[in-house]
């Protein structure tokens, strides 16, 4: 990501639960937790198996990218 928009633009597609594809290889991501309480705070590509924690990644942003 190169932008601090993208990035945002990155994390409100998580958070809203849209289809959105891994920055590394493209593939789809998918809830890493599932089952009764869902949580859309972790997201993982099966493919790749990255693993984006949302609530770590915007403190990063914050920190990098401040306005």
């Amino acid at each position: 990501m190169g932008s601090r928009n993208e990035a945002l633009r990155f994390l409100k597609r998580l958070w809203n639960d849209e289809p959105t594809g891994c920055p590394v290889c493209g593939n789809t991501l998918e809830l890493l937790h599932g089952g009764a309480k869902k949580d859309n705070c972790d997201w993982q590509c099966k493919h790749c198996g990255k693993i984006y924690r949302t609530i770590h990644l915007l403190d990063e942003l914050n920190e990098q990218m401040p306005d």
